[in-house]
């Protein structure tokens, strides 16, 4: 993409602005509890505290950052007012907030209101558009609604609405329902044009092209395996963690191994040889292995879902982000070629992850192994996050180095 292509792609109140720079905060925020009880600056921790920050907090900063910007987009609609950007914002960070204060109950109630405010506004924007997003945003649509189940079920649980045996579903259909989906449906459309196998589309040209009134939601047939999809990998979260029905972990991973292959096709290499096609090529690859790695050792469920957490998610964020920071803010694209903030931000990710992963295998030594998976996440974090914030707060296009 040019220069002069990259300028009009993006505006000064893009959504992505406020919530990228969040989630970096909180992400930081919500890991920092094992280094902070380590150090023996905390007399004790909460797992749980640390498990909604993560999620409610960090993944969902970007994931609203993204689809706030997306969305409209897609749809050759406006993006939310600033004054309901920052709103959404602030009580996103309040939901960390009182989570890492351990008030549940209030955290999750706030965190349903975000998302379903969330929500209305996509929808609003979906039953304006001018132009039709990608048939693969079917799952995004099934992810909102996994999201808004876990988060019905999270408030139910901790207001003793629900009994606590529903906790563990309410969890998991906010990441293994609702992000799981999200990074496929994105992911599937995204993908294949980092990797450099597809173009991205010319969001300007997107309304124009259309010329009916309100374009039908999705125009090709592959929709309904998306929505096939999304109905087999929310229904096996449910049926697993709310029914305790064998076997539907190797569902979901099978489903989404087949999405991923038909989408990304990872057995081929990067045609673009960038340090970002490397990221999203690696990402999937940690995301389908995850997948069944914990569909294979449920004895280590909670340890090896952190390959798809920290090897999948994470990486994904760092390259997707990258790329909307870099394209709607009109800077070159060049600084994704060699970019050294992302390959320290992938290399102290991966390091973290295996240090995650040994804690399970070194009880005597399980809480050095968290403060040291900790400290190499959030140095990564941190220094792919200031690179990527001084470009967001760059009015010009820096001169790429290397």
């Amino acid at each position: 993409m040019s220069t002069k292509a990259m300028q009009g792609h993006g505006a000064p109140t893009d959504p992505y602005r406020i919530f990228f720079p969040l989630g970096i905060v909180l992400g930081t925020a919500g890991v920092s509890i094992w280094m902070a009880y380590w150090l023996g600056l905390t007399a004790g921790y909460s797992g749980r505290a640390h498990a909604f920050v993560q999620i409610e907090g960090f993944l969902y900063s970007f994931i609203a950052g993204f689809l706030l910007t997306a969305i409209p987009r897609f749809t050759g609609t406006a993006a939310p007012s600033r004054t309901t950007q920052y709103l959404l914002a602030a009580a996103v960070a309040a939901t960390s907030v009182a989570f890492e204060m351990e008030a549940f109950a209030f955290g999750h109630t706030l965190f349903l209101i975000v998302h379903a405010t969330v929500i209305v506004l996509a929808v609003q924007r979906v039953r304006r558009r001018r132009s039709s997003p990608p048939e693969g945003f079917a799952l995004v649509g099934f992810g909102m609604m996994a999201g808004a189940a876990g988060a019905l079920v999270n408030v139910a649980v901790s207001w003793s609405w629900m009994s606590p045996e529903w906790d563990l579903l309410g969890r998991r259909l906010l990441t293994e329902g609702m992000v799981l989906l999200l990074v496929l449906g994105i992911g599937g459309f995204l993908g294949p044009r980092l990797l450099g196998f597809a173009a991205l589309p010319e969001f300007q040209k997107l309304a124009a092209a259309s010329t009916e009134p309100r374009p039908s939601l999705f125009a090709r047939k592959r929709v309904a395996a998306y929505v096939a999809s999304g109905v087999a990998i929310v229904l096996s979260v449910v049926f697993e963690y709310g029914y305790a029905v064998a076997g539907m972990a190797l569902v979901r991973a099978g489903v989404a191994t087949l999405l991923i292959l038909a989408t990304i096709r990872p057995w081929k290499l990067p045609a673009v040889r960038t340090t970002l096609a490397w990221c999203v090529w690696s990402a999937h690859w940690f995301l389908i292995a995850g997948l069944w790695l914990v569909a294979l050792a449920p004895a280590y469920r909670v340890d090896l879902l952190h390959v798809i957490f920290m090897g999948g998610f994470t990486l994904l964020i760092l390259a997707v982000a990258t790329r909307v920071v870099l394209s709607h803010g009109g800077h070159a694209l060049s600084h994704e070629r060699r970019s050294w903030p992302l390959r320290i931000g992938i290399a102290t990710g991966l390091f973290a992850l295996v240090a995650r992963l040994g804690a399970a295998f070194a009880p005597e030594s399980f809480f050095e192994h968290l403060a040291i998976a900790a400290l190499l996440w959030i140095g990564g974090m941190v220094f792919w996050g200031l690179h990527i914030v001084q470009f967001i707060r760059s009015g010009s296009i820096p001169k790429p180095k290397g």
